[in-house]
């Protein structure tokens, strides 16, 4: 309710005091099960709620004439209010929009006003209704800019809500963070330099400025991006209140920094040996088609290494699989750190593994597996105090990336390097063995 329709309702009841002599005059509003709270008094008291349904003032016919009190049961509150008891009262209804027993309550303590004075108060129902009414929708509206205003600042998002006409605009504290400025109330125009600001500073400010400078004349265009400032990385939602542009506009800054880390560890795992760390054999079969195809322009050679622990059914039958989970990893580390970051690198099953090399000369892959093979070999492994001497045998093959063939390729290369890796553990392990483009074993 505003000031001006308080102080109407005030000065309407206190019209009625003085015109009929009343004690005390109420303007109440009261919903369909009589519960009541007077919305202004004359003279000026506090509002406590009450309840008139069993009163007998809402089922009596009122004709616009005082009836003797004591045919009523007045609550206690208005007894308190009139500070005695009532002789005579007189019941205006005034029906509001949402409390259709309402209406204006005038009470006193002695003999009522003469008839032709307290006959003229009916004709303010129609005041007081709608002041009531006015009473109600502002109260209505209250409570609901105070739910939008918890909302506002509660969600874990930054919200700048533009006005329609684009002149104002609110700023929720996790947006005021963002921007530079405070929570609260501003003028649109004051929030363009700290929002142009704010995506400067974005690790992917060129990308933003593209996308949003396309969208400079329409008010009608929604948008997701996300702004990555260092290590945090902010979903922004852009779009038009209830879809219209002439509604404002919002932003919304949502935090998506823990849901991006968890999804990448989350691929992470499914791409990783739980075990080793290093890529598992999905992962590898996913990347090798990628770095086939991409030496297919060019015709450069490929190699497959299969790489596989000597004699691990005996370290596990001697120390016990714990510590042959410990061989295996340091395995791993030790071939992983002797390849090139390019290389793929994953652990193809068991006590098996697999790298993929792309070489701009043939003669660089041997040399490569040798590698693989020293690293391991040179010195034992140090398990629980335990000084294991570990070797691994290598199968090696290689193949040229020709525009087309990168599946068939990779099976290809897999079954020789994988028959060279047999020749390499029956032919006394701890050795390379690579298959020649023809097929033929090359011992190194």
């Amino acid at each position: 309710m505003t000031t001006s329709d308080s102080d109407a309702l005030a000065a309407l009841c206190q019209f009625a005091r003085l015109a009929s002599h009343a004690d005390l005059v109420m303007a109440v509003e009261v919903d369909a099960g009589g519960r009541a709270t007077w919305a202004v008094s004359a003279p000026a008291l506090p509002s406590p709620s009450f309840n008139l349904a069993r009163s007998g003032i809402l089922e009596c016919r009122w004709n616009g004439e005082a009836m003797d009190a004591a045919g009523f049961r007045l609550p206690t509150a208005i007894i308190h209010a009139l500070e005695g008891l009532p002789a005579h009262l007189l019941y205006v209804p005034a029906p509001s929009h949402g409390a259709p027993l309402s209406g204006l309550l005038l009470v006193w303590r002695s003999a009522p006003a003469p008839a032709a004075l307290t006959a003229q108060v009916p004709l303010l129902a129609t005041s007081v209704a709608r002041l009531l009414s006015a009473r109600r929708e502002a109260a209505r509206g209250a409570i609901v800019r105070n739910q939008f205003l918890d909302l506002f600042e509660s969600v874990p998002a930054g919200i700048v809500l533009i006005d329609g006409d684009g002149v104002g605009a609110a700023v929720n504290e996790h947006a005021a963070e963002l921007l530079g400025c405070t929570a609260g109330d501003h003028r649109a125009a004051d929030l363009a330099g700290p929002m142009r600001a704010l995506r400067q500073r974005c690790d992917n400010h060129g990308e933003l400025e593209l996308a949003y400078s396309a969208q400079i004349n329409n008010d009608q265009f929604a948008a997701k991006q996300n702004w990555t400032l260092g290590e945090r990385t902010f979903e922004v939602d852009t779009h038009p209140v209830r879809g219209n542009g002439a509604h404002g506009r919002i932003w919304l800054f949502t935090d998506v920094t823990a849901d991006l880390l968890m999804a990448a560890e989350l691929r992470r795992l499914a791409s990783s040996d739980p075990l080793t760390g290093v890529p598992n054999r999905r992962h590898f079969e996913e990347c090798s088609a990628q770095i086939i195809a991409a030496r297919e322009a060019n015709g450069r050679a490929v190699a497959v290494l299969m790489v596989d622990v000597d004699h691990f059914k005996k370290i596990n039958d001697t120390y016990g699989h714990p510590v042959g989970d410990e061989v295996l990893k340091v395995v791993a580390k030790r071939c992983r750190d002797a390849l090139r970051e390019r290389d793929l690198f994953a652990r193809f099953g068991g006590e098996e593994f697999i790298a993929l090399l792309a070489a701009s000369a043939v003669d660089e892959i041997p040399a490569a597996a040798e590698r693989l093979r020293s690293a391991v070999a040179s010195e034992p492994i140090l398990v629980g105090g335990e000084r294991i001497a570990v070797s691994v045998s290598v199968g090696g093959a290689i193949g040229e990336a020709l525009p087309g063939g990168d599946q068939r390729l990779l099976e290809a290369l897999i079954a020789r390097a994988d028959e060279a890796l047999y020749d390499a553990k029956t032919s006394g392990r701890n050795r390379v063995r690579m298959a020649a483009l023809q097929a033929d074993l090359i011992d190194l």
